[in-house]
Formats: C-alpha cells, sequence, structure tokens
C-alpha cells in the first residue's frame, strides 16, 4: 500500500493536500514526524511526500527510495466537489499520467496547463496547478 505525508514542518495547506491525495488514491496517510526517507522507504515502497518551501507547496512520488516524479504546486485551490466523487486523480500533465498510470487510478483530461484533480472526503475537490521544478 502506498503511503502519502508531508515534510517534518508540515502547514494547514500541506496536510490538507496529503489527506486528500491519500483519500483519491486509496492510500493511507501519516504524519511524517521525525521519519525520514530512509525510514518511509524501508516502510513502503511507494510513497508521496507534500512539502513546503520559501515558494510553496512541492509534490514528490518516491518508488524504491528514489525520486520519480517532482512538482511544484503553482496554486492550490479547494472547491466543493459537483457530481460524482473520482477515485483516483485527474490530470492534464502527461508525465504524472505516464509514471502513475501503472499503480494508481489516473485519468487524462485536456488542459492548456498542467493540473492534478483530486477529490477528497466530504466533497472536497482540490485542484493543483503544476510547474516543473527546475
Amino acid at each position: 500500500m502506498t503511503l502519502v505525508t508531508t515534510s517534518r514542518r508540515s502547514t494547514t495547506e500541506s496536510r490538507g493536500v496529503a489527506k486528500d491525495l491519500a483519500f483519491a488514491l486509496g492510500a493511507r496517510y501519516v504524519a511524517r514526524g521525525k521519519r525520514g526517507i530512509r525510514e518511509l522507504s524501508d516502510t513502503e515502497p511507494s510513497f508521496f511526500i507534500i512539502s513546503q518551501d520559501e515558494k510553496g507547496l512541492i509534490l514528490r512520488w518516491y518508488q524504491n527510495g528514489s525520486p520519480e516524479l517532482e512538482r511544484k504546486i503553482i496554486t492550490h485551490e479547494c472547491r466543493t466537489r459537483q457530481g460524482v466523487l473520482t477515485r483516483g486523480v485527474i490530470t492534464s500533465d502527461s508525465e504524472i499520467y505516464q509514471r502513475l498510470n501503472q499503480i494508481f487510478p489516473v485519468f487524462m483530461q485536456k488542459n492548456d496547463l498542467p493540473i492534478l484533480v483530486i477529490d477528497g472526503p466530504q466533497r472536497r475537490q482540490s485542484i493543483l496547478k503544476l510547474g516543473k521544478i527546475e
């Protein structure tokens, strides 16, 4: 099973995105505490870390202890979901789709900007506009 966590010094926003991502993927959310990446990779071969730096949120996916995917979260919009709950994530980022589609439910959506749509609990929906990390 995959787990989703935050950086050691998490914010309300990073915890919210992490919990919603875990819910959408059917993964387990865990508070990171003082656990390092090595400890996380010993526990689970696949995990996501939502971290906060001075420029904003970052999404990282690790597979077997090494980073496989990294995106800046440029904007995070939280709204009330309309319609049916989507189990999995919706993205317009082809690299996210290609890398995650083999393991997780990922749906492709046409959009001019790279986005990730996550349906959380209690009719919450997060829309993340993404950017590549230079």
